[in-house]
């Protein structure tokens, strides 16, 4: 098991050496979760405001005296050799250092980019927490690390690997998957909602929270991004454009979740789905799976899912009573509590915990508001657009923009609210996202 490998690591005095970019909120999850590990040491953290980076090692238990700051490559070596956990502002530093695996964590589009890009050309692990770039040009990073020898991962703990774990545990069985995705709380009037809108639909005082990060959630976007990214790892594709988002009570998922010839919602099987824990006037669902995953099998022979039913009552299995599906879920994670697991796995087995098989769906944006030529679009969670999650190939054919690329494009037309923006209709930065991108376009 992974604990005794990790043990003996440390028993041996050869720990695994993280390096860190962003002390953020899931970064700082991470660095708590670390300390305690054996086996694995957080040993660097790369981020421009050296005392988020402090805030976290104390928050992980480590004395304000214990880290040290580094600034070359060199000096965060000789912390590693040391035992000393060590801070620099220089991400290049941290990529260049001696660390096994680097976690990729700012949360930005373009920053993701340069990062992942130089962590895999330096030969290092790398496991992209940044989902937002992963639903961009994640493809592309994973044929760059296959070329150049190293593991391109999703993290674990956050919901598209978990999902993906529970996909590739009934796959690996023989199931089929039906559907799979998340638990959220969603409602279709959120979708204009803007960051000033934070405050009073989250109930949060105060000014320490990123106000677009939730945002994002708000509008649906980011929900989007997640079940991308689960797409873009199974296989697995949108039953129609945005999702369905249904208020359904976790009983009743595995016959509301299939094909309308079952009684179901679905137009198509094999799809992903996130399903929310509100009705449309607010009321929460009796039974939700807000914070959970889960994911709608068939047996494939009826004999099957009558055993499972049978251990229903003792195992805690829900089946449909008409679709005659099942499903397996899980209802929590623990974000980045859970993520050094995938460094572990990388490092002791030669595994990721998910990575693209190819761009199979895409998060595209249409307006928030009516928008003028000129305008300069902001991104997930802003006050111009919002995301909602296609088939790649419905995509292309209408040449749609990625919400991924929206921050800082300039519009070349008016658009009406709620109007899908193109390639067409914008002026693109020049951006390492851009040509990653594009690049992996053309390899496609």
């Amino acid at each position: 098991m992974i604990f005794h490998r990790l043990k003996a690591l440390e028993d041996q005095g050869t720990p695994i050496n993280v390096g860190l970019i962003a002390a953020g909120t899931f970064g700082t999850q991470i660095v708590m979760q670390t300390c305690q590990m054996v086996g694995m040491r957080l040993a660097a953290i790369a981020e421009l405001d050296p005392d988020k980076a402090r805030i976290a090692f104390t928050r992980g238990g480590l004395t304000q005296d214990r880290a040290t700051d580094a600034e070359t490559p060199l000096e965060i070596n000789r912390a590693i050799s040391d035992g000393r956990p060590c801070i620099t502002r220089d991400s290049s530093a941290l990529i260049a250092s001696d660390v096994d695996g680097i976690i990729e964590a700012t949360g930005s589009v373009e920053l993701a980019a340069r990062h992942a890009s130089a962590a895999i050309a330096a030969g290092k692990h790398l496991v992209m927490v940044t989902v937002e770039g992963d639903v961009v040009y994640g493809n592309q990073l994973r044929r760059m690390a296959e070329d150049a020898g190293v593991l391109y991962s999703a993290a674990y703990g956050d919901e598209p690997s978990l999902a993906f774990e529970l996909w590739d545990w009934a796959r690996s069985l023989g199931f089929r998957v039906v559907a799979a995705g998340k638990g959220t709380r969603f409602l279709t009037s959120f979708r204009k909602a803007n960051p000033d809108d934070v405050p009073r639909l989250y109930g949060f005082t105060g000014s320490d929270y990123n106000a677009q990060m939730f945002g994002s959630f708000l509008d649906g976007t980011k929900h989007a991004i997640e079940m991308c990214c689960l797409s873009n790892m199974s296989g697995l594709v949108p039953d129609g454009r945005g999702m369905h988002f249904p208020a359904i009570d976790l009983r009743e998922i595995p016959d509301k979740l299939c094909h309308k010839s079952k009684g179901g919602m679905l137009d198509n099987e094999g799809v992903v789905e996130a399903v929310s824990a509100a009705h449309s006037d607010d009321e929460e669902v009796e039974r939700n799976l807000r914070g959970g995953l889960y994911a709608v099998i068939d047996g494939t022979v009826p004999a099957i899912i009558d055993s499972l039913n049978y251990y229903g009552s003792i195992t805690g299995m829900i089946t449909g009573e008409r679709s005659g599906y099942a499903m397996i879920y899980r209802p929590q994670h623990f974000i980045g509590h859970e993520m050094p697991l995938t460094i572990a796995r990388m490092i002791l087995d030669g595994e990721t915990c998910g990575c693209p098989i190819g761009q199979i769906s895409d998060v595209i944006c249409a307006a928030k508001k009516p928008l003028k030529a000129g305008d300069t679009l902001d991104g997930e969670g802003g006050y111009t657009v919002y995301g909602l999650l296609e088939r790649t190939t419905v995509a292309r054919d209408d040449n749609l923009l990625p919400v991924g690329l929206s921050q800082g494009a300039i519009l070349t037309r008016d658009l009406k609210e709620d109007e899908m923006i193109t390639y067409d209709d914008v002026q693109l930065p020049e951006s390492t996202a851009l040509e990653l991108r594009q690049a992996q376009d053309a390899a496609d």
